[in-house]
């Protein structure tokens, strides 16, 4: 395991960044990580302890597996990987947007949603569901993996899980809503109160323009309780606009519109969410470039977008924020479904200044996503 530390970056001084008393500033180091046992797709969070949870997605595009592992602040590996599909070959990763999504909730429980690789039997009839399992604190071996919801028709983009310490844990997907059409798909929640335990029936939250096809969705809990969710929207057929929804105990907000992109076809692309200490952070790709802006829930207002440095085409992007509020934001240039990509990375501070930038800092396989993560020290892991 020592081999997957592949790379460290320290990236030095930073031009022009001073402090209150005009001392240079240098940025966090990065270190860059391969997923374990040649793993793809990525996905990663820290505990309050500094443990590491994983994972990542093995087999065919059309049907595979996913893989859970983790790492304690004193380890010097990553743990054996646990299976985290009780049935076989039932995840995707067709078009890096359908995989699996992982969520850290309350007391240590491990929350884990997919889109399903083929139709199944339930309930009397075929769908193909968002499929959902946990990992209890202590546990060898994830849960048998549940069907969520029951509006699944036309299932395509990719859902996503949120949970907060509190024990309530949400499944978040987009399907064909009332009326068919892209502009019509409602996003669907399907909340819990008891860390996973049970479901309510899902809610539609319908929005102007509806939701991308074959797009993925994000969403966190913030620190106020409330579920933010990112999506692209499909008004007309050709409105992909980055689109930001607020679920409160009271419903939805009506959706912001983060940043318009008319295209008559989908995409299909992620986006990226993180919370810093007063704000959300999103990130999403409009015309193969890479945004940012930071989103105000109390108001449900949101900055300019921001394009990242440089103009390869470039899509997939995630975030990591640590304790200073220092932004990690990394993509991935030049890949599609059969080609190779390049790992990117840039760092801003917490008022959105690049600080630190790199390309070329990695190759990654076709499909693939990444996967920064903030460790308690400030410094930062990238794992591709």
């Amino acid at each position: 395991m020592a081999a997957m530390l592949t790379r460290l970056v320290i990236v030095a001084l930073v031009a022009g960044l001073t402090t209150a008393a005009h001392a240079p500033v240098r940025a966090p180091r990065v270190e860059h990580m391969t997923v374990p046992d040649g793993g793809i797709q990525p996905q990663a969070a820290i505990d309050a302890r500094g443990t590491i949870h994983l994972i990542y997605y093995k087999g065919a595009p059309a049907g595979g597996d996913l893989y859970y592992v983790r790492r304690g602040a004193a380890d010097t590996a990553f743990s054996t990987p646990l299976r985290v599909n009780s049935e076989s070959s039932s995840a995707i990763a067709a078009g890096a947007v359908r995989g699996g999504r992982l969520a850290l909730g309350r007391n240590g429980w491990v929350h884990v949603a997919w889109n399903a690789s083929h139709p199944v039997e339930h309930n009397g009839e075929s769908i193909t569901p968002m499929w959902y399992t946990r990992l209890a604190p202590g546990s060898r071996a994830f849960e048998p993996q549940r069907a969520i919801g029951t509006h699944v028709t036309s299932l395509d983009g990719g859902g996503t899980v949120a949970a907060d310490a509190t024990g309530r844990v949400y499944v978040v997907w987009h399907a064909m809503g009332a009326e068919p059409g892209e502009m019509h798909r409602p996003i669907y929640v399907a909340s819990s109160r008891d860390d996973g335990g049970q479901f309510a029936a899902d809610q539609i939250f319908a929005s102007e323009g509806g939701a991308c096809g074959c797009c993925g969705v994000r969403a966190l809990v913030d620190a106020a309780g409330r579920l933010q969710v990112l999506y692209r929207s499909a008004g007309g057929g050709i409105h992909r606009d980055a689109t930001w929804m607020t679920i409160g105990a009271q419903g939805a907000h009506p959706s912001v519109r983060l940043q318009p992109w008319e295209l008559p076809a989908c995409p299909m692309t992620t986006f990226a969410l993180a919370e810093s200490r007063d704000a959300l952070v999103g990130a999403w790709m409009i015309e193969r470039q890479i945004f940012t802006a930071t989103l105000n829930p109390a108001t449900r207002t949101a900055s300019a977008p921001s394009p990242m440095d440089g103009t390869a085409p470039r899509d997939h992007p995630a975030i990591a924020i640590n304790r200073e509020g220092v932004r990690l934001f990394a993509w991935i240039e030049g890949a599609n479904r059969s080609r190779d990509g390049s790992v990117a990375w840039e760092m801003r501070n917490a008022s959105g200044t690049p600080i630190a930038s790199e390309r070329a800092a990695g190759t990654v396989p076709p499909l693939t996503l990444l996967a920064p993560i903030a460790l308690p020290d400030g410094t930062f892991w990238l794992i591709f």
